[in-house]
């Protein structure tokens, strides 16, 4: 990732990977409900084009995690946030209980035959607690973007380029 080739960043900066993260997570999962939700009542391989979808948002959503993982190792040990620390302090429990989540999410739907609807109501419902997960960044995401246009330069810089990083996945 060419944001983690930075020597250091900023707490704004930082801020602005995060926003980028939790952006891109809530993306992919909702991609993923939405593909579920054209499944609903389906046997597997009947909808190809659909199941094509949900597999790269499903995959998507945990490449996003471990782009996130890999930005907090480089830059988490020398970072101090002034606010939401606990980003920062609690973030590896967070990922690996996302990671959790929807590992045991994708196990029950590879293990279906048919995309019932209690099948699919209980892989949105993991789906759903992923993204709920991440409160703090959210929270953070949402109080930066109240600054508009008055964003500094360099939180929309480091956003646009974690996102540039995810999109070269």
């Amino acid at each position: 990732m060419r944001i983690t080739r930075f020597p250091s960043i900023s707490e704004t900066q930082f801020l602005g990977c995060a926003a980028a993260f939790v952006d891109a997570l809530a993306g992919e999962l909702n991609a993923a409900a939405m593909a579920l939700r054209r499944l609903e009542g389906t046997a597997k391989g009947s909808a190809f084009a659909h199941e094509m979808t949900l597999d790269a948002h499903r995959y998507g959503a945990l490449i996003v995690l471990d782009r996130w993982s890999e930005l907090l190792r480089a830059f988490a040990p020398h970072l101090v946030l002034s606010r939401w620390p606990e980003i920062l302090r609690d973030a590896p429990a967070r990922i690996q209980t996302a990671e959790d989540l929807l590992r045991r999410t994708n196990e029950l739907l590879d293990a279906a035959a048919l995309y019932t609807t209690e099948l699919v109501e209980a892989a949105k419902l993991g789906l759903q607690s992923v993204n709920a997960g991440f409160p703090k960044e959210r929270e953070a995401a949402d109080n930066m973007a109240l600054l508009g246009p008055m964003l500094p330069d360099e939180y929309k810089e480091a956003r646009r380029i974690f996102l540039e990083d995810l999109a070269a996945r």
